[in-house]
């Protein structure tokens, strides 16, 4: 369920949120069959983000209305792989970033970080519709026996560092593996289309196995983009955001625009005596500089288009 204003503590509260932006992100935990996702902007009604504002905490739904926001802002998440593979699944319209966060040591296959389009070799040899032919069989069989390794032959294992980021495009077939948890930037819808799960699903019944294979996309994936040591460098530009990436001297300033979100790597930001510290995330609402009050690496996603309505 959504959190309601007096969750939060609001009623009363007399707080003119406008003056506060950029502003903390209060995220909220949920729990999946695979580990955990950590909602920094998410509204749903598994769960709200909250934000932090004037020394209170309210919705994140609460804080668009004041200020005039119709629409969800971009989703920032966490996503922790630490009892399982993520679903392999495909999204149709929704465009994802995944950002490495941190590499634990696990069983999956050695050089192998996730799972991301098709296997070009694979495809190359049987031509698209038996490529897709191969790959429902071998679906419509793991659902049987458990056995997921036919479908992972057919699709591209990704290797990652500390730091890369990637690109996951609509239709393109994806799995995060354990112990890969990244940092994610994705277009704030809920849709997908299960091809395959090594665990339990939570949210749905069976797989979408046929429809997933029926749409989705057997181009090559975009090329991982490595951590660079630059002052600022582009990681992902979707029809829907950028993604960029800001390493930070003390005092430097950091502009922000409108409905961006952000993601503290390491050091420090302050505005206006709010302080962002390591590991956290906040929201402008409004143009605004935050100053780094120490050395700083700082992820942003900022909307496309003129409109942040």
């Amino acid at each position: 369920m959504l959190h309601s204003p007096q969750s939060f503590g609001l009623l009363g509260a007399l707080v003119d949120l406008k003056k506060h932006s950029p502003a903390a992100l209060h995220p909220v935990t949920v729990a999946k069959p695979w580990g955990v996702e950590i909602w920094y902007s998410g509204i749903e009604a598994r769960g709200e983000s909250g934000v932090c504002a004037g020394g209170q905490r309210l919705p994140l739904s609460r804080y668009l209305e004041a200020h005039g926001r119709c629409k969800p802002p971009i989703l920032l998440k966490a996503l922790r792989p630490e009892t399982g593979n993520l679903y392999v699944e495909v999204h149709e319209t929704k465009h994802e970033v995944y950002v490495v966060d941190q590499l634990t040591a696990t069983s999956r296959p050695a050089g192998t970080h996730m799972l991301l389009g098709a296997n070009v070799g694979k495809r190359r040899t049987l031509g698209d519709d038996r490529f897709r032919t191969a790959l429902l069989d071998a679906a419509r069989t793991a659902q049987r026996t458990g056995n997921l390794r036919p479908i992972t032959a057919l699709l591209n294992p990704i290797t990652m560092r500390r730091g890369d980021a990637v690109t996951i495009p609509p239709r393109m077939p994806h799995s995060l593996l354990r112990g890969v948890h990244v940092i994610e930037f994705q277009t704030p819808v809920f849709e997908r289309k299960i091809l395959a799960a090594s665990q339990p699903v939570a949210t749905q019944r069976g797989w979408d196995s046929a429809a997933a294979v029926s749409i989705m996309d057997l181009s090559p994936p975009l090329a991982v983009v490595p951590w660079r040591k630059a002052a600022t460098q582009a990681l992902a530009h979707t029809p829907a955001f950028a993604l960029r990436r800001h390493r930070l001297a003390p005092a430097a300033v950091l502009e922000m625009e409108p409905w961006s979100v952000g993601w503290v790597v390491n050091g420090e930001l302050a505005v206006a005596g709010r302080r962002f510290p390591p590991r956290t995330a906040f929201i402008a609402a409004a143009p605004a500089c935050l100053h780094a009050a120490s050395k700083a690496e700082v992820l942003v996603a900022t909307e496309s288009g003129a409109s942040h309505q």
